[in-house]
């Protein structure tokens, strides 16, 4: 089974994010463009840089990560291969499953800056990570942009292996096309980013065991990861005025003990972007199982994304809620000549 490896452009104010979904087998995409080359070896991290979260002290990791509050740590490592490879196994097992789904969208935004002048500045990830989870941070249709779309995940099952594509409507069907902060989100792909941790994506990472947790009622596994740059094939690409820079991330993963689904993602920059002044890009993917009416079975689909942003001084937050998925059917008119 191969899973093929698409890259998505997504359109930020300034700014585009190009995230790259994920593939399995032995088939590799074709390594980056030759202009772009210079690039990647430019913002690969260097042995100098700061430490990564497989690095960090524990007590320095939970500040640095509110969710992991309740966390029961476990430095031992015997269990991870056990756990990782059972995470691709759920994977594999999943993906040639699944359907064209269709789901109800809604998108808040708030801008603003952080600096010390800021009349009134959103809280920065540094002071929020005092505060509470990121995921805690509120944005009400009052002081944020909201939106409202139908989106759109179209699995195409091929010879080669499962291309994921992914589009936007507005509520009356009409497609988002335009590169505009007006008319597009500024994230995208979340709905499978799971599949960076298929099988054949692990390589291209680091992991660290952290422990247990309790999430929602379920027990998890903790796993900490962090891309190993020299490893990544075709990393994701941060735009802005027309310069395409690629970046790399770590994260932390919540594990379903029982299931060995991903419940909840969180993803940080391996190392801040200075050639765009690219400090923070953080996001909290949460899923939650989602029985589909009309086929039998159920998925771990997106339910709530929160975004940060933080380039030069300014930051921009952006909250995805996803309710109501259903089998995606299109329907073919014909008609016939007089």
């Amino acid at each position: 089974m191969k899973f093929l490896r698409k890259c998505i452009a997504v359109p930020l104010t300034a700014f585009v994010v190009a995230s790259a979904a994920a593939h399995s087998g032995t088939a590799h995409p074709p390594e980056p463009k030759n202009q772009q080359g210079s690039q990647i070896a430019e913002n690969k991290p260097s042995q100098g840089d700061t430490a990564s979260y497989l690095e960090y002290p524990l007590l320095r990791l939970k500040k640095a990560v509110p969710a992991l509050d309740g966390l029961r740590p476990d430095s031992n490592q015997e269990n991870l291969p056990r756990i990782l490879d059972a995470m691709a196994e759920r994977i594999a097992d999943i993906v040639p499953r699944l359907p064209d789904l269709i789901s109800q969208e809604e998108v808040y935004r708030s801008q603003g800056d952080f600096g010390p002048s800021a009349p009134q500045q959103l809280v920065s990830l540094a002071q929020r990570g005092a505060t509470g989870p990121l995921s805690t941070t509120t944005i009400t249709p009052q002081d944020a942009r909201g939106q409202e779309f139908r989106y759109l995940i179209l699995f195409h099952h091929t010879a080669a292996g499962i291309e994921i594509e992914e589009s936007r409507t507005d509520p009356k069907g009409h497609p988002v096309k335009a590169f505009s902060s007006d008319t597009k989100p500024l994230g995208s792909g979340f709905a499978y980013q799971w599949l960076l941790f298929s099988g054949a994506n692990q390589s291209e990472f680091r992991f660290s065991y952290l422990g247990e947790q309790d999430l929602d009622g379920r027990k998890a596994f903790v796993i900490a990861f962090a891309q190993a740059p020299e490893r990544v094939k075709v990393p994701a690409v941060f735009q802005t005025g027309g310069k395409q820079v690629p970046y790399f991330y770590e994260g932390i993963l919540w594990v379903d003990q029982a299931t060995f689904d991903i419940v909840l993602l969180r993803t940080d920059l391996l190392a801040p972007v200075k050639s765009v002044k690219l400090i923070g890009l953080t996001t909290e993917l949460r899923f939650r199982s989602v029985p589909i009416h009309g086929y039998d079975a159920s998925f771990w689909l997106p339910d709530h994304v929160h975004m940060l942003i933080e380039q030069g001084k300014s930051e921009i937050v952006e909250v995805h809620e996803y309710s109501n998925y259903h089998l995606y059917r299109t329907s073919t008119e014909i008609v016939t000549s007089p």
